[in-house]
């Protein structure tokens, strides 16, 4: 395996920095239920965010053309969907938190094949082997909510949560085809500024508005989900990914999940099980998998045979 580079380096840490606040972001969403509906979450979030933005990086909103405006509007629909089929699933559509979260995590097996089928790049055998070790590794940390849930049969909430993960496998590899050649601040900025148009108009006409809460509790998840985990996080996203590939982007978002538990465990007390150590495990094998490609392995193997028939 070559050395990384510096910006890879970087790169990476954008995004695992991005996955740690998509962690918390779960009991954000949880604590909101009852204050705003899906769609119009969505909207907040993506509002928020982009109105953030512009106003700390309004000197490079000069730069935007209509090509930006293109790949954002197409870019935020791609991340509109996939918010929208997610929260649609588990608030309308009957599908348990604990199982949509599994499904849409299952975009780390999809996108080296996305990848595949879009950039034309063919997935190695590393990214298949990691994709499989981390959803293995996910399945164990969803395990107890799946086995609570196991009475709720299959419906349409799981349909839709597949939806999501597609799209949300499809956003990242178009997403780091595009940050290559344009500014990833204002991708990032046209993306969220057209996914609140796109979750607003389907808020305004689809959902009851009027059963919208506000309060101290809702205003404050609404702020931190806008800065934090939208505008910030898909910042680090934008930049993390010009220079990390899609594949290795998807494992490291789906420490999410990883950082979910371990912030449910610190501030909610739920329980360190077996099943939760075995997944993080996995996840952390799939990663080193994806990065190193095993070549201390081959290495120490190599010297192994070398030994074995000329020593």
């Amino acid at each position: 395996m070559s050395k990384l580079t510096k910006n890879e380096v970087i790169g990476r840490a954008a995004l695992f920095v991005a996955a740690l606040f998509w962690g918390t972001t779960f009991v954000m969403i949880s604590s909101t239920n009852d204050y705003f509906p899906p769609a119009f979450l969505v909207f907040m979030r993506c509002a928020i965010g982009s109105g953030a933005l512009m106003l700390f990086f309004i000197k490079r909103l000069k730069k935007i053309s209509w090509d930006y405006i293109l790949i954002s509007a197409f870019l935020g629909f791609l991340m509109t969907i996939g918010y929208l089929m997610q929260g649609i699933a588990i608030t309308n559509a009957g599908c348990p938190p604990g199982r949509c979260g599994f499904l849409v995590a299952t975009y780390c097996v999809l996108t080296p094949f996305i990848s595949w089928f879009v950039e034309k790049k063919r997935p190695n055998v590393y990214h298949v082997i990691a994709a499989v070790f981390c959803l293995a590794g996910i399945a164990f940390i969803s395990l107890p909510d799946l086995l609570r849930d196991s009475a709720v049969g299959i419906n349409f909430g799981d349909l839709l949560a597949l939806i999501g993960s597609v799209v949300f496998g499809c956003y990242l590899v178009y997403l780091g085809r595009y940050v290559d050649t344009h500014d990833p601040i204002l991708l990032t900025i046209g993306s969220l500024f057209f996914g609140a148009v796109y979750a607003g108009a389907y808020s305004f006409f689809f959902e009851n508005t009027a059963a919208i809460v506000w309060n101290a509790q809702s205003v404050f998840a609404a702020v931190y989900l806008g800065l934090v985990c939208m505008s910030v996080t898909n910042a680090l996203q934008a930049i993390g990914q010009r220079y990390t590939p899609a594949p290795t982007a998807a494992l490291i978002f789906s420490l999410e999940s990883v950082f979910s538990i371990i912030i449910a465990v610190l501030f909610w007390h739920e329980k360190v099980t077996a099943p939760l150590l075995i997944g993080c495990s996995l996840i952390f094998i799939a990663i080193v998998i994806s990065e190193t490609k095993l070549s201390f392995l081959q290495k120490k193997l190599s010297a192994a045979v070398f030994r074995k028939f000329f020593s």
